[in-house]
């Protein structure tokens, strides 16, 4: 998996299985225990959310999003109409960062179940998030979109012709 490079957008919040990476040491949140960052290197040392921010919040800080496996229906509350999508309401959310995961049957064959990130993120306003949403669901009938509001994230799942599965992670930011 590979982490985009910086950017002054901070996700709200966090969730297991979120990476972070700092001056050669990378932190994964919910490694040792759910809701804590630790690396694999140091058993003793953790690290709160707050502290996590501030890293973000330098220079050197990269962050990637838990990717969702193939194989399970996508975390939070379906969106499969436009008046659903609609619906969203985000608040406190000032924007999102869009991570796009793709899947193709090699790599599946080789046991990847989540998918190689495509490239850095994309920094979006509210308004592009939805209507991204709203134009997945118009091109691919059979999208799975769903909103996963403790955590602050939607996910757009679709297969494209070439028979690779594409998940889509917007991460909702404070800024």
């Amino acid at each position: 998996m590979t982490t985009a490079s910086h950017t002054n957008l901070v996700a709200m919040r966090f969730t297991d299985g979120d990476v972070v990476s700092s001056s050669g040491t990378t932190w994964r949140r919910g490694l040792r225990h759910a809701g804590q960052w630790a690396t694999l290197d140091d058993q003793d040392a953790s690290r709160s959310d707050d502290a996590i921010r501030s890293v973000l919040a330098s220079e050197v800080g990269t962050y990637a999003p838990a990717f969702p496996t193939a194989y399970r229906p996508l975390p939070g509350t379906s969106c499969a109409t436009r008046e659903a999508l609609d619906a969203l309401v985000f608040r406190p959310a000032a924007g999102a960062l869009l991570y796009t995961v793709s899947l193709n049957g090699m790599q599946s064959f080789l046991g990847n179940d989540r998918g190689i990130q495509r490239r850095n993120p994309t920094p979006l306003n509210l308004a592009s998030v939805r209507a991204s949403l709203q134009g997945t669901l118009a091109r691919h009938q059979r999208a799975s979109i769903t909103y996963h509001r403790a955590t602050g994230r939607l996910y757009a799942r679709y297969a494209v012709a070439d028979a690779a599965l594409h998940t889509h992670v917007y991460v909702l930011t404070a800024s």
